[in-house]
């Protein structure tokens, strides 16, 4: 495992199965980063307050969130959790699962760097369909795309995921085999 001079923080957005639990899962491993997911600081309000962690409870649960305590806070919890691990976890903190533009800039605010992944859509199509998992079923091309169109919102949105891709600080574009990916990603992240 590498030491780090200083503790990375690390905001992780990008399109569906564009590679970012691979790029996560590379950082623990090798870099000791800590990986915290705000849909699971999601999921765990939501089973909390309603019980359940289907889908529209989670929207529902992340927009009462974003609502009463400001439309950062997600990456906020996530950062603050991070505080109890940094002895186990000096190499930094990689925050992922956030959608919006408020979330990224309290991770930029704490000295992060946001970084955005993204593949052709075919061959993210063709991933989701080879790891189906969560409940991920897509009979056809179409459906993938529509319910990307939807969860992924306008643009210029500040609720959106494309919205982040533009304004991010490294953009890695995986259209390619994963160990290839990862060179890119750490040489991308000054890691190598």
């Amino acid at each position: 495992m590498s030491t780090l001079a200083k503790p990375l923080i690390i905001g992780l957005a990008g399109t569906f199965a564009s590679g970012k639990d691979s790029l996560v899962r590379h950082l623990e491993e090798k870099f000791n980063i800590k990986h915290i997911s705000t849909g699971d600081i999601v999921r765990t309000y939501a089973q909390e307050k309603y019980g359940s962690i289907e889908r529209p409870v989670l929207y529902k649960t992340a927009n009462e969130l974003r609502e009463t305590k400001g439309a950062g806070i997600l990456s906020k919890l996530a950062l603050e959790q991070y505080e109890s691990y940094r002895e186990s976890y000096p190499g930094g903190v990689c925050v992922s699962g956030f959608r919006a533009w408020a979330e990224a800039e309290e991770i930029r605010k704490q000295g992060g760097l946001i970084v955005f992944t993204d593949s052709p859509v075919k061959t993210r199509y063709i991933r989701t369909i080879s790891r189906a998992r969560d409940g991920e079923k897509f009979n056809t091309f179409e459906e993938f795309r529509e319910r990307e169109a939807k969860e992924n919102g306008e643009v210029n949105s500040e609720f959106s995921i494309s919205g982040i891709k533009p304004r991010a600080d490294v953009i890695l574009d995986n259209d390619t085999e994963l160990p290839e990916f990862l060179k890119q990603a750490e040489k991308a992240l000054g890691l190598s």
